[in-house]
């Protein structure tokens, strides 16, 4: 484990390196744990004034979780492990969005899923011109989590919902105008902002010395942003009442733009869409932690169910493109099979905001 993730001390910084490079900087249980250990002996550690997240090779930030080994625990029967692992992933990412230090995240590559919940809570995200941001969770037969209940529903113009529903993939422009990344930076500059960081003078104060560093390397991309671009087509299409309404919506408007977005949305589980329609819906009603408190209760109920297993299957194991869902089609899921999956969970765990605000 202790090869995984890496932590120094170095400048007034905790420093975390991602290193599975590997397996795309997928998060293990092992890593999500220290990390998130590590993050509370920094808030006490007064020598501590910041963290730096950034990760080894040029393919991937983080490319998510260890979907494979959590594959194989719920094939076998085991749903108490993979609980573990989400209780504790869950856990590190409310540690992130609570930490009371600036926290920075240096984007280069891909950045889906769990590596968004350890990125997207932190208040600083720097991102490269290979950076690329997606929640594609529909297509595996879950549905955004890591916190994305709370933050995608807070992207302007319906952004959060057409991007649960269709795992879009964001480059840098787009991360940039939609607010998930605060900078941006050229290709092969993270070196020059991590030793800009570090030499930063303390004496200025924490935050205005980070912010202060990161304005310094800015440079507005001469990027696409397709998303930013097709921004009122997004928010007429994708506001409505259900799933079903978009998917009708696409169907009457047609077009070049409408069929992607329909091919997209198809390429998801039933299940897993409806699901990810309401829960976005709810969690833009709710703080981080009452966001994270209902994720676990759903996460919950599709490990119970065995809701994921075919599309990890499908999509990572045997890599046939072809699930075959539990429901062939958005009208053969009830309206309370999803009320279902948002039962409360008797284990949910305390993340500990009862007595830090």
């Amino acid at each position: 484990m202790s090869d995984e993730i890496i932590f120094e001390e170095a400048d007034g910084w905790g420093i975390v390196t991602l290193n599975a490079p590997q397996r795309l900087n997928a998060l293990s249980h092992a890593m999500c744990r220290s990390l998130g250990e590590r993050l509370v002996q920094w808030r006490a550690d007064t020598a501590i004034r910041g963290v730096l997240l950034k990760a080894a090779g040029d393919r991937a930030f983080c490319a998510g979780g260890d979907i494979r080994e959590l594959y194989r625990a719920r094939l076998a029967g085991d749903t108490a492990g993979p609980m573990r692992f989400f209780a504790d992933e869950y856990l590190t990412n409310w540690r992130v969005a609570r930490f009371p230090k600036p926290y920075v995240s240096l984007i280069d590559g891909a950045v889906m899923g769990g590596g968004v919940g350890i990125s997207i809570h932190g208040r600083y995200r720097v991102a490269t011109p290979d950076a690329l941001f997606a929640m594609p969770e529909c297509g595996i037969g879950l549905y955004p989590d890591v916190g994305a209940t709370h933050v995608l529903p807070r992207l302007a113009g319906s952004a959060g919902i057409w991007m649960g529903l269709t795992g879009a993939r964001l480059g840098q422009g787009d991360m940039l105008g939609l607010g998930l990344a605060t900078h941006t930076v050229p290709s092969g500059a993270l070196g020059a902002v991590e030793a800009r960081l570090r030499a930063v003078d303390w004496r200025d104060g924490a935050w205005e010395a980070v912010e202060q560093a990161l304005d310094s390397c800015h440079e507005v991309p001469d990027a696409p942003t397709p998303a930013i671009d097709a921004r009122h087509e997004i928010h007429a299409a994708f506001d409505r009442g259900s799933v079903e309404e978009i998917v009708a919506g696409l169907e009457t408007q047609g077009g070049d733009w409408a069929g992607e977005q329909l091919a997209a949305i198809r390429r998801g589980a039933p299940l897993s869409l409806k699901v990810t329609h309401r829960a976005l819906a709810l969690g833009s009603r709710l703080d981080i932690t009452h966001a994270l408190r209902m994720e676990y209760a759903i996460t919950r109920r599709f490990i119970e169910t065995g809701a994921i297993l075919e599309g990890i299957r499908a999509q990572v194991i045997d890599k046939d493109r072809n699930p075959r869902w539990p429901h062939p089609a958005l009208e053969s899921v009830t309206e309370a099979e999803v009320a279902s999956m948002f039962e409360p969970a008797t284990d949910t765990p305390e993340f500990g905001w009862e007595t830090i605000v």
